[in-house]
């Protein structure tokens, strides 16, 4: 019921205040004051037996006196009050809290237990969702909701941000309003005891008033939850983090968390590119993110035009484009020849353009319309020095004049209205007519380039691995058996043969222990150092670095999160020479080569969590394959290993079954690799089989939305395909039913499709069974679907497998749903 109860969180239609008060500067007054400025439309309902009334609404006693039970309670009261509040408000009825105090877990109960803890199971007896404790509260500009002691109210608009951060919030705020950006939600996490990020990205990820999500982040607790919702909601929306602590030293000086809870700053990287986010470094890059996201188009192109009235600005603003990995686009010898006219002599008309510094507003629109009509450009930034011609603002308005009358498609446009005083009246007006502005060139190409790298990386997230997973030895049972024979007399740390034996299963080749450590091999050839290393928050990580004497894996190496395929080992591979972390000397990397190794050993985490600590160092180039010199191993109990962050392929699941004919196929989970299978699959479909699919006539999937069905997360997704061999040998998909699960587990919506040549060999029946069984035990209570009304097919189908069937004449769909 989470998402629901989040939606009762962020959306209430009453709010209590326990602990309001007349006296300044006290919590339970600003909350009172922010609530009533913020024109909410609900009850607000001061609880205090101190007022008659607060801030002159009638004040109740306590909660048992309040008038009708509250969606929303604040406590503004002192810490050891808390958890007998919470107590109240839970037999009230009320089912979302906001905790302001901090120090919770600093103070303990005659029990032995602190009151956090005490506070959490009192919440959790009455089914409370707590935000906080030491929380600043949040912000939901769209209703009026300013259930916060901020000093300041938050504008209306389209960005959502979340922080543990209560001072980084405030200051995000300030800067906001005066640009005038607005939030769609603005939330204060605190110490996250309960409500934390996987939640909450859920929930905005799925809000259609939010159209990017930012997060600034001290730690995270469950690595596994924040992968999972993070992965679901950046394929929709971008989102932007800024995580605090980069440093093991400042990490160590600002978190909550216990040292061996921490997690490395290398791995939180890697985990947010994974689950296609974007990070920031700072508080500058996050105020340009916020607004490029606030005021920026979606990005088609990458590269940028620049238009300015001086050569060091915009000489400055190509230099840090090309320095971030950026691209100026070029402009067509008839674009030329229109701005030549315009250009006084010693401008320039190629990008960038050069006005020069006496430049008129006249001639800024007239070349600003040049650039607009010729349609060449997908990116343009307007710079402006001062001059002492005319304010800022007048040439600010020019630009603004003709952006606003351009109709049709228009590029993506920002703007860098250069020095303070003279320049703000300027970034006031663009930012009342919705263009992204910017102090500083470095600042406008940075926040650019922050949209481009954002779709790289989910480029990245739709690239299609090669299918090699065939190439990779799988014989488990060999490794488990030296495994269980290795714990069961405590020897959970070896090397040598043992552990040579351990990895070979699985394809890795390991020298000969008589030979590992007086093996010869070119002293100037490429050495490297793979290792596997548990991280406390995202689970096992896999290092790739070259091998040294003095080796600390979170300088030398780049790190990913496994399960890993030919696609990510291949971006990893790219990672560690763009960073000089491998550096190509005499002898090239082999990348097909190492990236089926890592993919290899990557396989080998997966199936065996007993797996602590794996060190494959030196690996060297030996008779044209990656050959291990040396190989160790710890090993922990399963019960101790730390689960994988990211779900991977569920191998248990595949099973081999028969139609009607006699005919074998195989039922197995879809994989990233079975795009081209699934997209011939697709084409083969009937015209009419399309129709009842997808509710309509569509054209052919593009790579992108392909990409989609074929890369899910198994945590909160499932396809079952069924696949059989071609007379060429090569695996063909016969049909496919999918399912996709709400974060709560509540409901899983599914979607089938049988090959049109193959109906009634009963394929149907099996691919549903398949799904109901699976939904079934991974505790999903309801599995629902839609189709077409002339699907009879589909509908006697369902009523087989013991749904309930019924014809909605409003939406014009049979509708399908089986309690489980």
């Amino acid at each position: 019921m989470s998402l629901k109860q989040i939606d009762q969180l962020l959306n209430p239609r009453s709010v209590a205040v326990i602990g309001a008060s007349n006296q300044p500067n006290r919590p339970g007054n600003a909350v009172m004051r922010n609530l009533l400025q913020g024109n909410f439309a609900g009850p607000i309902m001061p609880v205090t037996p101190k007022y008659q009334a607060v801030n002159g609404v009638l004040a109740y006693r306590s909660v048992e006196a309040l008038p009708e039970v509250p969606d929303l309670a604040i406590i503004c009261t002192r810490a050891a009050r808390v958890p007998a509040l919470i107590q109240q408000l839970g037999k009230k009825g009320t089912r979302s809290v906001i905790v302001i105090a901090a120090g919770l877990d600093e103070l303990h109960t005659a029990q032995g237990t602190n009151l956090q803890e005490q506070m959490l199971a009192i919440a959790r007896h009455w089914g409370v969702r707590l935000l906080g404790p030491n929380c600043l509260g949040l912000f939901v500009p769209g209703i009026g909701l300013n259930a916060s002691y901020a000093h300041t109210q938050a504008l209306p608009g389209k960005v959502a941000f979340v922080s543990q951060s209560s001072a980084v919030c405030v200051t995000i705020l300030d800067w906001a309003k005066r640009r005038q950006i607005g939030f769609s939600h603005f939330i204060a996490l605190g110490d996250g005891a309960d409500v934390d990020f996987d939640e909450l990205i859920d929930y905005l990820g799925r809000d259609p008033k939010t159209r990017a999500i930012l997060l600034y982040i001290d730690n995270i607790r469950d690595g596994r939850a924040f992968m999972s919702a993070a992965r679901a909601a950046s394929s929709g929306k971008p989102i932007l983090v800024i995580k605090a602590g980069n440093s093991a030293e400042v990490s160590a000086a600002i978190s909550r968390q216990p040292a061996d809870q921490r997690g490395a700053d290398l791995v939180y990287d890697a985990a947010f590119r994974r689950a296609g986010m974007l990070r920031v470094q700072d508080l500058r890059d996050l105020f340009a993110a916020v607004e490029t996201l606030a005021y920026g188009r979606e990005l088609r192109g990458e590269q940028l035009l620049i238009l300015g009235n001086g050569n060091g600005p915009a000489a400055m603003a190509a230099d840090a484009l090309v320095q971030r990995g950026g691209h100026l686009a070029p402009l067509s010898e008839e674009t030329r020849a229109r701005l030549r006219p315009l250009i006084p002599s010693g401008g320039r008309a190629a990008n960038p353009v050069n006005l020069l510094g006496d430049a008129s507003p006249e001639l800024y629109r007239a070349a600003l319309q040049v650039l607009l009509d010729s349609g060449e450009s997908d990116n343009i930034l307007v710079m402006h020095a001062p001059s002492a011609l005319h304010p800022g603002e007048v040439y600010a308005e020019a630009v603004i004049d003709v952006w606003q009358s351009k109709r049709g498609r228009k590029p993506n446009l920002l703007v860098n209205w250069m020095g303070e005083e003279s320049a703000y009246p300027a970034r006031q007006r663009f930012a009342e007519g919705g263009i992204a502005s910017f102090r500083t060139p470095e600042g406008a190409v940075a926040a650019f380039m922050h949209r481009v790298q954002y779709r790289r990386n989910q480029k990245l997230l739709s690239e299609t691995p090669d299918s090699v997973s065939e190439l990779i030895p799988h014989h488990p049972e060999t490794a488990r058996d030296i495994i269980r024979q290795a714990l069961e007399t405590g020897n959970d740390t070896f090397g040598g043969a043992s552990a040579m034996a351990l990895v070979q299963p699985y394809g890795l080749h390991a020298a000969p222990a008589d030979e590992a450590g007086t093996s010869d091999y070119q002293g100037d050839a490429l050495s490297l150092r793979i290792q596997v290393r548990p991280d406390p928050v995202f689970g096992p990580v896999i290092a790739l670095g070259e091998a040294g004497s003095v080796w600390d894996w979170q300088r030398n190496a780049v790190v990913a999160l496994p399960p890993l395929n030919m696609a990510l080992a291949r971006y990893l591979v790219i990672q560690a020479l763009a960073e000089g972390k491998i550096r190509e000397r005499h002898q090239p990397v082999e990348r097909h080569s190492l990236c089926l190794l890592l993919s290899q050993v990557s396989q080998l985490v997966v199936d065996n969590p007993e797996l602590a600590e794996l060190d494959l160092n030196p690996v060297v180039m030996r008779s044209g394959v990656y050959t291990a010199l040396d190989v160790s191993i710890r090993l922990a109990p399963a019960e101790q290993a730390l689960p994988l962050a990211i779900r991977p392929y569920p191998k248990e699941l595949e099973q081999r079954v028969e139609l009607k004919g006699g005919r074998s196929v195989l039922l197995r989970p879809i994989r990233p690799e079975d795009e081209a299978r699934q997209q011939a699959f697709d084409r083969a479909l009937s015209k009419e089989d399309r129709y009842n699919r997808y509710f309509g006539e569509v054209s052919e999937f593009s790579h992108e939305q392909m990409a989609r069905v074929t890369q899910i997360d198994y945590d909160r997704e499932m396809a079952f395909i069924a696949t059989e061999r071609d007379e060429r040998g090569e695996e063909v998909t016969l049909g496919v039913v999918q399912a996709q699960m709400d974060p709560d587990n509540q409901e899983a919506e599914f979607g089938i499709a049988i090959r049109s040549d193959l109906k009634g060999q009963g394929l149907g029946w099996i691919l549903m069974s398949k799904m109901i069984d699976y939904c079934r035990q991974s505790g999903t209570r309801y599995l629902a679907g839609c189709t077409m009304p002339q699907n009879r097919g589909m509908a006697n189908l369902a009523r087989s497998l013991g749904f309930q069937v019924r014809y909605d004449p409003e939406a014009e769909v049979i509708d399908m749903r089986l309690e489980l």
